[in-house]
């Protein structure tokens, strides 16, 4: 069955239509049913189904495995649902607040209703984190790729080497773990619109926690250390940075330096010619442009669609000041002078692989330097339509050159926290 499926995504990507159609006959009942089953509601389930398979024929291309569509169609169908649950929550909150301030005919307690609304929300964004933090590491990982990512317990069973009842089995004891909690007491964690409530409020902007660990080509570590970044609907950017020394290499080490030198790494849509401006470090001023797609071919693979990034940084007066906290030793790092620094004036060139991050950088520094990293290996749970995903569990090994060590370096980076 999965070689038919193969074939048949092969035909599709031809040019085909009728492989597709075959397809959507072949899945369209496995999609209503899960349709049907989280909504509660046959027509809508109807809407849900051709949505799903409009936007699969669109992103047939980004289906890296063909054996695997089965579980690819039924992510984008748990996707739909999310979307719906939560356009009916935001609907309905919208009349209920158009209601309550009509038949008050005061503005302001609308505007009241609107700001409780968003308390609400932040409140409960809240009560997830703490849910997730009580949980071990493996759990963690499980639920925040399950419930919040849409994967399947098979997929999250490949991405981590284990069985899918392994799985299965740690869904079960997190949930139950979970039920524990006083505050869980009246939620039903088994019901599945309780999660995708959840799981939305928590996207509204999660923080993500990366570890990084560095070494020269001969396995010496020189470095460790880490960096939090802060995703909302708007924007990726940098909260703070740090290491446990710094007196071994670069200040900022070389694939980091494509999230610390401009706190907002991406803006949200992405949209090709889009520029903005703002303050970096070292009272450096960023204008970062997308400049289109390029085919990008480095150590780890050949990626063929990546988001091109391109920042020209100039010097700017000392009173332009970003908020990035930087530590090393766990104190507030100074600066120094930015006439030492690499790492200031020039042009910065960044390369974004959908579904996986970056994958390649290129710094031409106003001194004459260049420095290049590229990305050798790396291993993701699942490909999602995202050009910086740093889903948990992601693992990252960039390549780089050292002036200041003359030495090759390798980083590898490891998503601890994303929710």
């Amino acid at each position: 069955m999965k070689n038919d499926d193969v074939t048949l995504v092969h035909r599709a990507l031809a040019g085909d239509e009728t492989a597709f159609a075959t397809l959507v006959e072949k899945y369209q009942k496995q999609v209503h049913a899960t349709a049907w089953r989280t909504t509660q509601d046959f027509h809508i389930a109807e809407d849900i189904v051709q949505e799903t398979f409009l936007k699969a024929h669109q992103r047939l291309d980004t289906l890296s495995d063909p054996h695997r569509f089965s579980g690819w169609i039924n992510a984008i169908a748990t996707r739909c649902c999310l979307a719906w649950f939560r356009e009916k929550r935001l609907n309905t909150q919208l009349s209920e607040n158009i209601s309550s301030a009509t038949r008050r005919n005061d503005s302001y307690s609308g505007y009241l209703v609107g700001e409780q609304a968003k308390e609400a929300s932040q409140e409960l964004r809240e009560i997830v984190k703490k849910w997730l933090a009580k949980l071990s590491e493996n759990e963690r990982t499980v639920i925040t790729l399950h419930y919040f990512d849409g994967m399947l317990c098979e997929d999250i069973a490949a991405f981590l080497g284990v069985t899918t009842n392994t799985i299965k089995s740690r869904l079960n004891r997190a949930r139950n773990r979970l039920k524990r909690n006083k505050s869980l007491e009246q939620s039903a964690l088994d019901d599945f619109q309780t999660f995708a409530i959840l799981s939305e409020a928590v996207k509204t902007e999660r923080k993500i926690r990366v570890c990084i660990n560095a070494s020269i080509e001969d396995g010496d570590q020189f470095r460790e250390g880490g960096a939090s970044l802060i995703k909302t609907d708007v924007s990726l950017r940098l909260s703070s940075f740090g290491w446990e020394e710094h007196d071994k290499g670069e200040p900022v080490t070389m694939p980091l330096l494509g999230t610390s030198i401009t706190p907002s790494v991406l803006r949200f849509p992405t949209v090709i010619g889009d520029t903005w401006i703002q303050e970096g470090f070292w009272d450096s001023l960023a204008k970062t442009t997308l400049e289109g797609y390029e085919q990008v071919e480095v150590s780890a693979g050949t990626f063929p669609t990546c988001l091109k990034h391109k920042s020209i940084l100039i010097t700017t007066p000392p009173h332009f000041q970003n908020n990035l906290l930087a530590t090393s030793n766990g104190k507030p790092y100074k600066r120094g002078s930015k006439e030492n620094s690499l790492f200031v004036n020039g042009t910065r060139y960044l390369w974004f692989a959908e579904g996986i991050g970056l994958v390649k950088m290129r710094y031409e520094h106003a001194n004459g330097l260049t420095t290049a990293a590229e990305l050798i290996e790396y291993r993701v749970p699942g490909k999602i339509e995202e050009y910086h995903p740093l889903q948990i569990g992601s693992t990252y090994t960039y390549k780089y050159y050292s002036v200041f060590l003359d030495e090759t370096v390798l980083e590898t980076w490891r998503v601890t926290e994303n929710f």
